[in-house]
């Protein structure tokens, strides 16, 4: 057989699987692993010999009889994962997946057909919670044994960074040099495949600064687990659960049993923040969403920054932190209104002096009395 017309199976679609982000991977990953769990099963069967099944159908009995297979194959498993509690949006997501990885089998479905054909559950959407400042501050507070995991906490608060970005952050990976930290995340770890730049807060500076020169290049910044990716995020996942019961903030949504806290409460606190301090834009960018204006794309990292630190007030998750901002904000204000004053100064001297001059010239032509 020739390798142009070799016939496509799991294990191949598999293997490119290396070539997306981790968390990218794993989601796919976990979705096939669905799939084949439901044909074993309810079929007896794999997904290999399920999709030539099909194609087979279709071949000799028609592309009616193939529609009516495949969209009540679907259907089952769809049910399947309602029987199993799996939600309205796991399915969904799993679904979008499980076309991608049909597709490559041969077996392709038609979205009209989707719409039509199959009943999905309805989503319940819960309004999110909104992270309020005494809760972070409580949670870092809580860490304070673990100065990486509060700086971890701080970090995604006052940056936009998703866990997994921060949690991948190495010592080589930041920058000291401007007034804040500055931390380049590298492409290959983030949600779209794009670098960029953000900032993190004073106080997250100072927390990171308390333990970074004991830390190589290669360590990582913001955890000390020596795991693979998908380890670290579990440590800090189990970590974060533990402290929300601890100090009470464990209530969670009645859809699908999670805590209205989690990792991505810090990110989005920072965006609700950017948002209302610049404009959604700004968030979008900083946070590495699409969808943003390139009016930011332009800008140098001095701008940046001097963007961000207007909104670092806002940010700020301590008073002690707060207070010592304003004070050096009033500082500031005051020396420069003490540089205008010695300005004022010295043009009031130099027009004085080039009154007298004027008037001894006066004097000597005549036109004033000596």
């Amino acid at each position: 057989m020739s390798i142009l017309t070799k016939k496509k199976t799991t294990a191949d679609y598999e293997k490119k699987l290396a070539l997306l982000p981790t968390n990218s991977r794993e989601n796919v990953q976990a979705a096939i692993n669905n799939f084949k769990k439901f044909v074993l099963e309810m079929h007896q069967s794999t997904p290999d010999q399920i999709c030539g099944e099909l194609i087979v159908i279709k071949k000799q009995q028609g592309d009616e009889e193939y529609e009516d297979a495949l969209y009540n194959f679907l259907q089952e498993w769809i049910d399947w994962n309602i029987s199993k509690k799996a939600g309205a949006y796991t399915i969904k997501t799993r679904f979008s997946i499980l076309r991608t990885f049909l597709y490559s089998l041969g077996v392709k479905t038609n979205p009209q057909d989707i719409k039509q054909l199959l009943s999905f559950p309805k989503k319940i959407i819960e309004e999110k919670y909104p992270l309020k400042k005494q809760e972070l501050r409580d949670l870092v507070t809580a860490q304070a044994r673990n100065p990486k995991r509060q700086a971890f906490y701080l970090a995604c608060s006052s940056s936009g960074m998703r866990s997994g970005e921060a949690l991948h952050i190495k010592k080589k990976d930041l920058d000291l040099s401007f007034d804040r930290i500055t931390i380049r995340i590298n492409a290959e770890y983030t949600k779209t495949k794009t670098g960029r730049t953000t900032f993190v807060s004073k106080e997250c500076g100072d927390k990171i600064m308390t333990y970074l020169h004991k830390l190589d290049d290669n360590d990582y910044v913001f955890t000390n687990s020596k795991g693979d990716f998908k380890a670290r995020g579990r440590v800090e996942q189990t970590a974060l659960a533990n402290v929300l019961e601890r100090l009470g903030y464990n209530e969670k949504y009645s859809s699908n049993g999670f805590y209205k806290i989690t990792s991505h409460s810090f990110r989005a606190y920072f965006f609700t923040l950017a948002t209302r301090k610049h404009d959604e834009n700004y968030a979008h960018k900083m946070t590495g969403h699409g969808g943003y204006l390139m009016q930011y794309d332009r800008m140098d990292d001095e701008e940046k920054l001097k963007t961000y630190l207007e909104l670092e007030p806002d940010l700020v998750v301590f008073d002690q932190t707060k207070n010592e901002m304003q004070i050096k904000k009033l500082k500031q204000e005051n020396m420069i209104v003490e540089q205008l004053q010695d300005e004022i100064m010295k043009l009031k001297k130099n027009q004085a002096r080039i009154d007298q001059k004027i008037i001894e010239n006066l004097q000597e032509k005549g036109v004033l009395p000596r």
